[in-house]
């Protein structure tokens, strides 16, 4: 009776999260979607690495990666971010990743490309009889960013070198070339300054592998240079003109250097706490003027010269605290930042919301009886101007990720380094888990608003406030291993209001019909442990 009673208990809880399916949100968390590759980095005193499949010739150890296949559909147009080398695209589209990892004394090296092929059927963005008007404004924002939402109009295949990295390991630090993934700060799904919305880059990396412990507390660091790439992806109807001049303006193919820091402080008196600071720095190669100029510490807050149009890099700076109750099962983290490329350090003081960006979150366990427990997740981002001086500026917007004079913008082939709600953006998700070892069963809800930054700007004016270009999406996700297979089955049901801030005008009334999308969106993710 008392089993009976246990099974009806646990098949109720599955029917609600399946009912809860009817809201509208979705998420991946930090390292749901894009599957990152952890490092197998060992010791090079310990000589075996038990559990794990590996031939021995020397003093090589050598260990195959898991192979990652990874099939998508969509239905409409892409709605997710964090997917790394997948792309913002219509249709079926699958990855594949597969490699190797070896380790000879303190020599490490992993070579795990990436291969990624779609459909890419054609998708419909903002109407072509919109008034000109609007797209002069939209323009005003994507003249300085690479953010297309779609890569092309044919079908997309690309094989690169992916997760790979050549590295030297000495104590607890590291020096690395490669072009895998990072993730910086805190945030489990809009990371300010790094996160996985883009495929990694070739880069340079001297980081800490454990934090350094000293008199005052364990810290850790990550210094990073790499060269971005360009896409070269118009936005859509880039051929507009106004008053005899094209809307679009092409952006110069002109290779891109990245530059930052990643510093944590954990202090001795509280070591639930860490604490840390991260800054993101682009410029075009061609007007670094000196060695030095790659070196990955700018000024956090310093005006540049105005009318100098060669020192106008971005350069995005962040704070971050993550604060841990082990009692409550609970952690708190929140990370904020600036862009003040335009302002002083007085100003700052002043107007501490000028040019502000944050995400705020909120991770927590709830143990049961059973050997299976609850996870939820809570987490808010924006990435929105809060200044009516911001909003209305008459020159270029001063919007997160965008570069006034790098118009490639904060980005990596036509993805985002930094938050994927994007420039002008807000997020917020939950997410509830039931977790059992390494299963999971969960439903993510979220709600993003695409730029409101263009909203502003070029609709409240004319008192249009119902024209917010909003998604509201909720996923169903499953994680379920079974011997060296791991299965990752992901539906979500997308509803978008007022796509591309489209409305279906009939009649002259007061508010109108907008261009509303209901969508299905599916991903099935296999893992194989070779």
């Amino acid at each position: 009776m008392f089993k009976k009673l246990e099974v009806l208990k646990l098949a109720s809880s599955f029917i609600l999260l399946l009912v809860c399916s009817i809201l509208n949100a979705q998420t991946d968390l930090q390292r749901d979607s894009y599957l990152f590759q952890p490092t197998v980095w060992k010791d090079s005193v310990n000589k075996t690495n038990p559990g794990s499949l590996t031939l021995k010739k020397g003093q090589i150890l050598i260990q195959w990666l898991p192979i990652v296949n990874k099939i998508q559909l969509v239905q409409d147009h892409a709605v997710n971010w964090n997917d790394g080398a997948m792309v913002p695209a219509k249709g079926i589209q699958q990855y594949l990743r597969l490699g190797v990892q070896a380790q000879w004394k303190n020599v490490e090296i992993q070579i795990a490309p990436e291969m990624v092929s779609a459909q890419n059927q054609f998708v419909e963005t903002m109407r072509d009889d919109m008034d000109k008007v609007i797209w002069r404004d939209y323009y005003r924002w994507y003249n300085n960013i690479e953010l297309p939402e779609q890569m092309g109009y044919t079908p997309y295949q690309k094989i690169g070198p992916g997760q790979s990295f050549l590295k030297y390991h000495f104590k607890n630090i590291s020096l690395a070339v490669g072009t895998e993934s990072k993730w910086w700060g805190p945030s489990q799904r809009n990371a300010l300054i790094l996160s996985n919305s883009a495929r990694g880059f070739a880069h340079i990396s001297f980081k800490t592998e454990k934090p350094i412990d000293t008199k005052i507390g364990k810290w850790g660091f990550e210094f990073l240079t790499g060269w971005l790439e360009n896409g070269g992806w118009a936005p859509p109807v880039d051929y507009k003109t106004l008053n005899g001049n094209r809307l679009y303006i092409i952006k110069n193919n002109e290779q891109r250097v990245f530059s930052g820091f990643n510093i944590s402080y954990q202090p001795k008196w509280t070591k639930n706490l860490t604490l840390g600071v991260e800054q993101g720095f682009v410029q075009y190669k061609g007007r670094m003027q000196n060695v030095a100029s790659y070196f990955p510490v700018k000024n956090i807050i310093s005006r540049y010269p105005k009318f100098d149009v060669f020192n106008q890099p971005i350069t995005l700076t962040a704070f971050y605290v993550n604060y841990e109750m082990p009692a409550a099962k609970t952690v708190l983290y929140g990370e904020f930042g600036w862009n003040l490329n335009q302002t002083s350090f007085r100003n700052w003081l002043l107007q501490p919301d000028k040019g502000y960006a944050s995400t705020w979150g909120i991770k927590k366990i709830i143990p049961t009886q059973k050997s299976f427990y609850f996870e939820l997740l809570a987490e808010i981002t924006q990435t929105q101007l809060l200044t009516r001086a911001e909003q209305f500026t008459a020159a270029a917007p001063p919007s997160w990720y965008l570069g006034q004079d790098v118009r490639q913008g904060y980005t990596q082939d036509g993805k985002l380094l930094g938050a994927g709600v994007g420039p002008g953006g807000s997020g917020q998700l939950m997410e509830l888990n039931w977790r059992r070892g390494n299963n999971r069963i969960g439903m993510a809800f979220e709600r993003r608003v695409h730029n409101n930054d263009f909203y502003e700007y070029a609709f409240t004016n004319s008192g249009e406030f119902w024209r917010y270009y909003v998604d509201f999406t909720s996923t169903l996700k499953i994680d379920w291993q079974y011997k060296k297979w791991q299965f990752g089955p992901r539906i979500s049901s997308a509803n978008t209001n007022n796509y591309y801030w489209n409305f279906f005008q009939v009649k002259k009334t007061t508010f109108f019909t907008g261009v509303d999308i209901h969508q299905w969106t599916g991903q099935f993710t296999l893992q194989y442990k070779l």
